[in-house]
């Protein structure tokens, strides 16, 4: 920059430490109302140069008087060892209480009226520098304000959208009620017109029967030929003369062959009400009888008020849809899971070593046709699980497990297609079957977790190969979820309560350690998230308070161990090449249903106490959270990113309703048991409270940043916070 009027460069004073000028302007001053007499007391000096130093505050400056710019001085003024020069002509000083004076020429004494008038034009330049911050400090408020009206408005605007939409939502609900209601009742109408049309059509085939019949005249007999009587008996006369009574008086027999003719024949009555004559049967042969009667049939009289009623509900019985043996018709057509087969052709190929003759599915019909009938659907399913039931507990007691798969087919498929009450009715029956069969597989894990040589072959031997592929474990505990999530969709509690007292608490935590296979975990992490009851956690092993709070405390630590222990299959020790590797996303899955099962638990009060009074749980989900953190910078942009992401936010939820749920709970009093504990709590809460969601941490979410602030607010001095602060100047909650 150029030189101003007063001789001085900007350059020269704006690398000044802040208080220079003002120390400038004081030595200035003191230096004009001191110079004549410093002047008359002056002394030659021995040396070529003087040094005379100004007091000021607690600083002491030197002034050197052999500059040739003649320009104020100061050596070693500041950090960035700026120096200015002092003019020659008339300075003073003071070093260590001595003055030490020389004369030096007038024309290098200091021009204190320039100096005065550019520590003016500063103080001016630094008034128009303060005015032009307050201005863009207001400016800045004031975009900050409008700022915040478009915020309000724009929330304004949301709530005002939402209120529309649930608006809507509720009409079209309404609409939907109502166009329901109409097509109720017109089914209803259309039903009843059905129903009046066959009482019509009842009513009108019963009138008909009840309508006598049209007499059908009888054909004409044939009129016989007149015979002359050889004796010259007189032709009779036509039949349509006057009635007479019986005799001809204009007849007379002229001729009688004989004297028994000449007797006169008595004449037949015709009238009805006289007696007729007897016909004997002279002949030899049996009479024919007739098929139909003589006499016409009458029409039969009309039914009864009862009987009448008692045919109507007959022809409605014929009209409903019985729904009774549905169930059986679908299972003899369901095919079976492995192959074309419908499952009770495949059981044809199956009988029990004990009776080879019989086969599996002759003991499905005999134990089916044995049973008592019934008119009920619901006791129709629950026979056919028990008969199932029974050749699965057969299958087990004859170690004969070839046949198991059709039986989990049969069963799954009868309770997904009745109520939920069958699966209740049935639940105590099925779920020590499952729990056996799962051991025949599980065990052999559990033995082998500790690379014990002997175990280990047998986990890789044919023998335990065939079972495991015989035994699907998988459908199994696909069963046993089943049964969990139709005893929780009664309405009484009662029922998912016995559930679990009839699930064994060793099974559940041999089913949890990490060398399971991931499905079997995932499924019954599942099953275990229902477990959740207002008074106990998990299995219900016994009566006694404490020995079911000990079975909770060891379903936590089974639990929250999964967060930290490798999950890996065992390696074959006869095998050159490593066993496949778990995937990453698979781990990160496990331990987010994990994750779920803690957040199920703490819902209720009884169980959000357990947790927080466990003494490892909070630490290892604080260690666990710092892992996840972590992993967000360890791998950038890794596949698995997602998961990590929803495993943050869902731990920091997990910690935030248990510190909400309990006001007194202090989560720094649980890190002093877990190693590492509270670092991994100052580490993982800072970064999330002053995370910004970008990039790498782009999917936190606003709420969990939140909530990480005042976990820590709530837990760190003024001083920490401070400090915090400090070191993350730039973040969202600073």
């Amino acid at each position: 920059m150029d030189d101003d009027d007063f001789d001085f460069s900007d350059a020269d004073l704006d690398g000044l430490p802040a208080n220079t000028l003002q120390q400038l302007e004081t030595t200035a001053i003191r230096a004009t109302q001191q110079q004549q007499s410093h002047l008359d007391n002056a002394a030659v000096h021995e040396d070529d140069s003087a040094y005379y130093g100004f007091d000021h505050g607690d600083e002491d400056e030197v002034v050197n008087l052999d500059d040739d710019r003649g320009a104020p001085h100061f050596p070693n003024n500041d950090a960035t060892g700026y120096q200015a020069t002092q003019p020659d002509n008339a300075a003073t000083a003071q070093y260590h209480g001595a003055v030490e004076v020389e004369e030096v020429p007038r024309q290098s004494q200091v021009d204190v009226r320039r100096l005065l008038e550019r520590i003016k034009k500063l103080e001016q330049e630094k008034r128009r520098l303060n005015q032009n911050l307050n201005t863009a400090s207001a400016e800045v408020i004031k975009k900050t304000g409008e700022a915040d009206n478009l915020r309000r408005r724009t929330e304004h605007a949301a709530r005002q959208t939402e209120q529309r939409l649930a608006q809507q939502q509720q009409e079209h609900s309404d609409a939907t009620g109502r166009i329901t209601a109409e097509r109720d009742a017109l089914l209803r109408q259309l039903e009843q017109a059905k129903t009046n049309s066959a009482f019509d059509e009842y009513n009108r085939i019963e009138e008909h029967m009840r309508r006598p019949r049209r007499v059908v005249p009888s054909r004409p007999k044939p009129t016989a030929p007149l015979v002359v009587s050889p004796a010259g008996t007189p032709s009779k006369r036509q039949k349509n003369l006057p009635l007479g009574d019986g005799f001809d008086h204009d007849d007379v027999v002229m001729v009688s062959p004989s004297k028994r003719r000449d007797k006169s024949k008595a004449a037949t009555p015709k009238q009805a009400s006289k007696r007729k004559r007897q016909v004997t049967n002279d002949s030899p042969v049996p009479i024919l009888e007739l098929s139909e009667p003589r006499t016409q049939p009458k029409a039969p009289d009309p039914p009864s008020l009862n009987e009448a009623q008692f045919d109507i509900h007959l022809l409605r019985n014929l009209w409903s849809n019985d729904q009774r043996y549905t169930l059986l018709h679908r299972l003899l057509s369901h095919r079976c899971s492995r192959g074309d087969d419908r499952i009770l052709e495949a059981l044809t190929q199956h009988a029990f070593p004990s009776n080879n003759a019989k086969k599996l599915s002759s003991i499905v019909y005999d134990s089916f046709s044995a049973s008592i009938p019934s008119n009920n659907a619901r006791e129709l399913a629950t026979r056919l699980c028990g008969i199932f039931n029974n050749i699965w507990k057969q299958c087990l007691r004859e170690k004969y497990y070839a046949p198991i798969y059709l039986v989990l087919d049969a069963l799954q498929f009868i309770l997904a297609c009745e109520p939920a009450k069958t699966a209740v009715a049935v639940m105590e029956d099925v779920i020590p079957l499952i729990v056996e069969s799962v051991k025949l597989v599980a065990i052999p894990v559990y033995e082998a977790r500790n690379r014990n040589e002997k175990k280990t072959a047998f986990l890789f031997s044919s023998e335990y190969l065939t079972i495991a592929d015989q035994v699907d474990v998988q459908s199994c505990l696909d069963l046993l979820y089943l049964l969990a999530t139709c005893c929780v969709s009664c309405p009484s509690p009662e029922p998912l309560a016995r559930f679990w007292r009839n699930m064994p608490l060793d099974w559940v935590l041999l089913m949890l350690i990490k060398e399971q296979p991931i499905p079997s975990m995932l499924i019954l992490l599942r099953t275990l998230s229902t477990s959740a009851l207002p008074a106990s956690l998990g299995p219900i092993i016994a009566s006694d308070p404490e020995i079911q709070t000990g079975g909770e405390n060891n379903l936590l630590a089974r639990l929250t161990n999964l967060f930290s222990e490798s999950i890996e299959p065992i390696p074959n020790s006869k095998s050159a090449e490593p066993p496949q590797p778990v995937p990453e996303s698979q781990i990160w899955i496990v331990r987010l249903k994990t994750l779920d099962v803690l957040i199920q638990f703490s819902i209720p009060e009884y169980g959000s106490t357990v947790i927080i009074n466990h003494s490892l749980c909070i630490g290892r989900l604080i260690k666990y959270l710092n892992h996840a953190v972590s992993a967000l910078y360890a791998r950038p942009l890794s596949p698995t990113q997602p998961e990590k992401i929803a495993t943050i936010n869902t731990t920091m939820k997990l910690l935030n309703h248990l510190t909400t749920c309990n006001p007194s709970f202090n989560i720094k009093s649980k890190l002093n048991e877990t190693l590492g504990g509270l670092h991994a709590y100052y580490v993982s809460l800072t970064r999330l409270a002053f995370s910004e969601g970008l990039v790498l941490e782009a999917g936190i979410k606003q709420e969990v940043m939140d909530m990480a602030h005042d976990i820590l607010d709530d837990g760190l001095s003024p001083e920490e916070g401070d400090a915090l602060a400090e070191v993350f100047p730039s973040g969202n909650s600073a």
